[in-house]
């Protein structure tokens, strides 16, 4: 998986709409991968949150699509409040250039079962100077009026968002990798060019480059991947087109020992400069009605809609059965055992040494395999087929057999069982005892629709407007930014900041800022 100079360096780009937020809330990203001008071919962009200790406590896999996305970071509930480095790259971005291909900038995040440092009297934040060039209505206004915003004119208006000010934090600007990081861990180029790749590492004392190491992905659908490690003890299990999983399963050939066996973050390893400080985020009894504002917005989010791939995936990558058995339409049997024996001509059971083994049917060469085929349960391996010749098969749906010689990458197995729960749980099957089971969400679903995702509600008197983002122009089909536009004020009292990147006509980036305030 290596790769050296024949990939070309990818440039990352972010913006989020505010700096600010509660515990359980997305931070909203859109995001871009770029050589030049030009969309990358990696299929996946990463958003982290790091604390100050340097630990990562968030991560999202987002879907990139010519170069671009629009997607979201969901922020731990129980996550307490400080500020956080958010920070956006690729696979590869961060190992070819640190500058361009790792950018972040600081968030604050506040849980209120967890509250930051409580002072008398805090300092106050400078916040950005105040731009003349962005020329408003009315400085101060009532809630739920119009505000007419007037932008600078003679430049390209790229980005604009207009969202609740946080006044907690000085620095919320793109910060520097340069003046933000010592070094970074050197590791192989992973490049992600269908979808994501699961990297595992085996203790180098242990590694033994002959052995088979199995990971299912399971959420709505399964899937089985293999891989045996390198002489470095590392594995990469390529996903593919499969996007959607909530959890893995990572087995060793024959149930062996996983001990020595751990999943690698996608994430790079960084290290922090010595002078690299985090700000400290401290409160005063007058931030307390701001904050409660703030929350009521917090727990209040537009209308979005998620594209879930809708790829039938099988069970197995390239597994095409050869006959299905809806279990439903048979007797139902109290073992696997029966079952088989009853309905399945294509498998037999055999006794060895006083437990059950199955073996099936070679139609290519018309003969019968001479051991245990490959065994599954949603895409779990099953190393015991006595165990499962033994096991209540009434929350299995249905079995799909495959009676020749199945290839999986470059492993053969003697033909395939594998049943399918109604539920793809297992249908109650134990996992193997030295298995490990992995929360480790999948690639997060493409956001197909954001009509309403930061408009005000509709005209209606019971529904109140909390919004804490007035106006993104990141927003995907949104009406590009003008020169003079009018928005609607939400009913959520407090400060308001707007902020704006332009381009003038030398190629010269300018950002403007301006505050409102509704009362």
């Amino acid at each position: 998986m290596t790769l050296g100079q024949t990939i070309e360096n990818e440039t990352v780009y972010f913006t989020i709409p505010k700096t600010i937020y509660f515990g359980g809330e997305r931070v909203w990203i859109h995001s871009k991968s770029l050589n030049g001008d030009i969309p990358t071919e990696s299929k996946i962009i990463y958003a982290e949150l790091l604390n100050r200790y340097n630990e990562s406590v968030a991560i999202a896999k987002m879907p990139l699509e010519d170069g671009q996305s629009f997607n979201f970071l969901q922020i731990p509930p129980n996550l307490p409040s400080d500020n956080y480095l958010l920070r956006v790259f690729t696979r590869i971005s961060p190992y070819q250039n640190l500058e361009e291909g790792l950018v972040q900038q600081f968030v604050t995040v506040f849980n209120k079962t967890v509250p930051p440092t409580v002072v008398a009297e805090r300092k106050l934040v400078t916040i950005n100077q105040e731009s003349s060039e962005i020329v408003l209505s009315r400085q101060i206004n009532e809630a739920g009026s119009t505000l007419k915003i007037e932008l600078p004119t003679g430049v390209e208006l790229s980005n604009l968002s207009i969202a609740s000010l946080n006044p907690f934090l000085a620095d919320q600007g793109m910060i520097s990798s340069t003046s933000a990081y010592e070094s970074i861990d050197e590791h192989n180029l992973i490049p992600e060019l269908f979808g994501h790749v699961i990297e595992a590492k085996l203790d180098e004392a242990a590694v033994d480059t002959t052995k088979l190491y199995y990971m299912s992905l399971h959420g709505e659908k399964s899937a089985l991947f293999t891989d045996r490690p390198d002489a470095n003890g590392s594995m990469y299990f390529d996903a593919g087109g499969m996007r959607n999983w909530k959890y893995l399963v990572a087995q060793a050939d024959e149930n062996g020992s996983l001990l020595d066996f751990g999943v690698v973050s996608p994430a790079p390893a960084t290290h922090f400069k010595k002078d690299f400080i985090f700000p400290q985020l401290e409160i005063s009894p007058e931030d307390q009605l701001y904050l409660q504002e703030l929350l009521k917005g917090g727990q209040i989010e537009g209308y979005f809609v998620n594209e879930y791939d809708a790829t039938q995936m099988p069970v197995v990558t390239g597994f095409l059965e050869d006959r299905t058995y809806l279990l439903d339409d048979y007797t139902r049997f109290e073992t696997v055992g029966t079952v088989i024996k009853e309905y399945v001509p294509e498998i037999s059971q055999k006794n060895i040494q006083k437990k059950k083994e199955f073996r099936i049917l070679d139609n290519v060469m018309n003969t019968v395999f001479d051991s245990n085929p490959l065994m599954l349960v949603d895409a779990l391996v099953v190393f015991n087929s006595d165990e499962l010749a033994a096991f209540d098969p009434t929350n299995f749906k249905k079995l799909d057999v495959l009676t020749r010689t199945f290839f999986l990458n470059e492993e053969k197995f003697p033909g395939v069982m594998s049943f399918s729960s109604y539920e793809n749980d297992f249908g109650g099957f134990p996992i193997p005892s030295n298995s490990i089971y992995l929360d480790y969400e999948g690639i997060q679903p493409k956001v197909k629709s954001t009509e309403s995702l930061f408009s005000a509600p509709m005209d209606d008197q019971r529904i109140m407007d909390w919004r804490t983002v007035i106006y993104w122009s990141a927003v995907p089909d949104s009406a590009p930014v003008s020169n003079s536009m009018e928005i609607k004020l939400p009913d959520l009292k407090g400060k308001y900041q707007i902020t704006l990147k332009t381009k003038t006509p030398q190629g010269e980036a300018r950002n403007y800022t301006r505050t409102f305030e509704v009362k």
